[in-house]
């Protein structure tokens, strides 16, 4: 028993200065820091808009391709006799088509978000105070 106490007070006393280095708080922030990580953000978050931009264009640009091509498929297609390379040109064209409506679906709703505000503007606090600034002009009943 004697050994068991001995043991668990040489265990609380290691264990003191363990506790104690992990209960300090951390270093405050001054608002400078605050400021200029603030600034950082806003930075990073007109880089990504721009590169949302960019890639929603690259998106029309590549769903615009994409139906190019599918039509000229589409034209050779009746120039083929033969059974069996009409039928594989068939599939072909049934799965770009396929690839193509996709695309075009995602191309579109990057597009849509864009517009419904998820676009660089509303994230960016640009036009915060237009709603606020504009009252809202109720109709008068008559």
């Amino acid at each position: 028993m004697k050994r068991l106490v001995f043991l668990l007070t040489l265990l609380a006393i290691f264990a003191l200065p363990a506790w104690s280095q992990t209960s300090t708080p951390p270093p405050a922030h001054s608002g400078r820091d605050h400021a200029q990580m603030h600034a950082q953000h806003m930075e990073h978050m007109q880089a990504m808009c721009k590169m949302m931009e960019e890639h929603v264009a690259e998106m029309k640009a590549t769903s615009q391709t994409l139906a190019t091509n599918l039509a000229q498929l589409k034209a050779t297609l009746p120039l083929i006799n033969d059974l069996n390379e009409r039928s594989r040109w068939q599939s072909n064209i049934a799965m770009w088509q396929a690839v193509a409506d996709h695309f075009n679906h995602m191309a579109q709703h990057a597009e849509h978000m864009q517009a419904m505000g998820m676009g660089c503007g509303k994230m960016m606090g640009e036009g915060k105070g237009d709603a606020q600034a504009k009252p809202a002009t109720a109709a008068t009943p008559q």
